[in-house]
């Protein structure tokens, strides 16, 4: 008999609070409602607007980096590259490099590397990886 009472003056107590709390409906603001213009590919392409990201081989290391599209010759030594598998922050003239190529962006891209060797990749995104012979240290990188 005493449970009972306990558990209807519970009920009763949670009741009156249920009550008591009233839900208010919020409107929605108009005037944080704007319409969006559609998107399209159009918007990305303009190529002075993004970088071109290179990477380059070198033994088991890929090491990616981002170049300006700017036309003016950037020292790799100022460059840092993300070195994988290591996960590895480093300047870009420190390793010795097999290939290059151009993931994203547009090129060309012109290496310039500490052995004579010296490339103007044509830097369509997907064309694949150029070698670099012999493998050397590229020291200086433009594209644009």
């Amino acid at each position: 008999m005493y449970y009972c009472k306990l558990l209807s003056f519970f009920i009763i107590s949670i009741s009156s609070l249920v009550a008591a709390s009233p839900v208010v409906r919020k409107t929605l603001n108009p005037q944080r409602l704007k319409i969006r213009s559609p998107l399209s590919d159009a918007v990305f392409d303009a190529t002075s607007d993004w970088p071109t990201n290179v990477v380059m081989t070198g033994g088991s290391q890929t090491y990616g980096m981002w170049v300006p599209i700017d036309g003016t010759w950037y020292d790799m030594g100022s460059i840092t590259c993300l070195g994988l598998p290591a996960y590895a922050e480093g300047p870009c003239d420190g390793m010795t490099i097999d290939q290059i190529g151009v993931v994203s962006g547009d090129g060309p891209c012109d290496f310039i590397g500490d052995d004579g060797y010296s490339v103007s990749i044509p830097g369509v995104a997907g064309d694949g990886y150029y070698t670099v012979g012999p493998p050397q240290n590229i020291m200086s990188a433009k594209c644009g």
